[in-house]
């Protein structure tokens, strides 16, 4: 049995972040007048890969938790987006420059879906070739380095790469590619 929805009103609405107060009615036949839901942005993350099998990690400056942090290049879906390819396309490019004619859907998964609905789409993009710089957007500081993948992993396993998605892609990657 499902939970059943009575009312639902937004609490926020910006064009970063929408949040929704839900009044749902549980299966034990309990009223929540108070159930948030998060309405983040789609996101697409790239594991960028060279004929090396070396990827790109880039570090960028996350202000919610004031740290720099060690991820995949990736970002969220513009407001006329609905296509995660796409979406992968256009950040490996705009955050590296790089771009990739061989891409491969590793996940489509949830961070946190007991609060947020936004869907993380992971993929691999191999041989990946160089043809512009950067073109960041106005909030964006990012540096970028290639890894190789086994050191990759060990940043995983030794708590040097702490997000999710991450950490889920290079896993995922160095099982495909038998490291």
């Amino acid at each position: 049995m499902s939970w059943q929805k009575i009312d639902s009103k937004y609490i926020l609405d910006t064009k970063w972040l929408k949040v929704r107060q839900d009044s749902v009615k549980l299966p034990n036949g309990k009223v929540m007048d108070d159930y948030l839901i998060i309405e983040n942005k789609n996101v697409s993350l790239i594991v960028a890969i060279n004929y090396k099998n070396e990827i790109i990690l880039k570090s960028e400056y996350r202000y919610p938790i004031n740290k720099d942090l060690i991820e995949l290049p990736g970002g969220t879906f513009e407001l006329d987006e609905n296509n995660p390819l796409e979406v992968a396309k256009r950040e490996l490019l705009e955050e590296t420059g790089f771009v990739s004619d061989n891409w491969e859907l590793l996940f489509r998964n949830y961070d946190y879906p007991t609060k947020d609905i936004n869907q993380v789409n992971i993929y691999l993009a191999r041989d990946i070739k160089k043809v512009s710089e950067q073109n960041l957007d106005e909030s964006e500081e990012i540096s970028f380095k290639f890894v190789p993948i086994e050191e990759a992993v060990n940043m995983c396993m030794n708590n040097i790469i702490e997000v999710n998605g991450t950490i889920a892609g290079i896993l995922k990657t160095a099982k495909i590619l038998g490291v």
